[in-house]
């Protein structure tokens, strides 16, 4: 035989060679068009991992396979699934992450190996798609959680604040000084409204619920300031004036956050008497409030003032400072401390103007 004999032969074999070249690229097109199918269904479902395994099976069936059951617990409750014939070659999947676990069966029936081979493939990317969405699920119950468990934290701080103002009203009560009464009679009516607004704000923030007060953004920072010294029997001296564009509620919690935790140290044994001076600026954008207690001690760890969780008293939350902070940015000002190691520390307060 010749070589010229040969050329029908080779011919076959390159064309045989070509067009299983070219079936294999087009079941690889194929297969990334499924799996391209299963990520756009699972965006659409934003995710949601029982409506993906209900609705996967379309995609799946095009991809070769021809059953598919799984059975899901969520959470306590349990879920069961199956499409097609559940028979021939199975491919099975169990996932178990805190409170989910899944076991997931795709069944390939009678198939080629080289069918086998993709299916598999799309396969390992639908399991993929799978474990992402019990992970997003996961993380999102975190998130929520710990939303929550920072709520709590910020709101047992808030009723520590409410004690102390109900304590200092009940400690006038029960031990009046005689010819004091007018004093304490004005005292009281600064400090229930007080606890009141607080009671109110808590219990909204509770329930989710606007606070009124909080569309109020003209506020005058003096006013406020001393407002709260007289609810905490706090002396103070306040120079100048200014209104600030910050809501109610949030400039209450930062003052609160502030004084009450100099109500607090006069409440240390051998503690001096405060000389608390409020010194106010406005520059024309910010008002500046400068907060000194001149018989104070100067601060020994002044990197641990903003620290949450972190209290100078082994019975604080040590979050007072740090929500103060917190929200003083959130309403486009600053919280800071200057700190120096022969001066009483000075607490600077920027807000901005109306």
């Amino acid at each position: 035989m010749t070589t010229v004999d040969l050329y029908p032969y080779l011919i076959l074999v390159g064309t045989s060679i070509l067009a299983g070249a070219g079936w294999l690229l087009y079941q690889y097109r194929m297969q990334a068009l499924r799996s391209q199918e299963l990520i756009r269904l699972n965006e659409e479902l934003e995710y949601d991992l029982p409506d993906f395994l209900r609705q996967c099976w379309q995609s799946l069936q095009k991809g070769g396979f021809t059953g598919i059951k799984w059975h899901l617990d969520w959470f306590g409750t349990n879920v069961s699934g199956s499409n097609g014939r559940l028979e021939g070659a199975v491919i099975e999947k169990k996932f178990e992450v805190q409170e989910i676990s899944l076991i997931i069966s795709l069944y390939l029936g009678k198939s080629g190996w080289e069918q086998r081979y993709f299916s598999n493939t799309l396969a390992d990317n639908f399991f993929l798609l799978v474990r992402m969405n019990l992970w997003i699920k996961l993380g999102t119950v975190k998130g929520a959680f710990d939303q929550s468990a920072r709520m709590t934290v910020f709101l047992q701080h808030d009723v520590k604040n409410m004690a102390q103002l109900i304590s200092l009203s009940a400690d006038q009560l029960e031990n009046p000084v005689a010819g004091q009464e007018d004093k304490v009679l004005e005292s009281l009516r600064t400090a229930i409204p007080a606890v009141r607004d607080r009671a109110q704000h808590m219990l909204n923030a509770l329930m989710k619920i606007p606070d009124n007060n909080s569309k109020e953004s003209e506020q005058q920072l003096e006013q406020v300031l001393q407002q709260t010294a007289s609810a905490y029997e706090l002396p103070v001296a306040i120079s100048g004036s200014a209104s600030v564009n910050v809501q109610k509620d949030t400039l209450q919690s930062i003052i609160d956050n502030l004084l009450g935790n100099y109500s607090r140290q006069t409440k240390k044994h051998n503690q001096p008497v405060l000389d608390l001076q409020i010194d106010l600026e406005n520059n024309g954008k910010r008002v500046v409030a400068r907060i000194t207690d001149y018989n104070g001690e100067p601060c020994l760890w002044p990197e641990r003032l903003f620290e949450p969780f972190w209290s100078e008293h082994g019975s604080g939350l040590g979050i007072g400072l740090y929500q103060a902070r917190q929200q003083a940015m959130a309403a486009g000002g600053t919280l800071t401390a200057e700190a120096m190691a022969d001066k009483p520390l000075c607490f600077i307060l920027s807000l901005p103007v109306v």
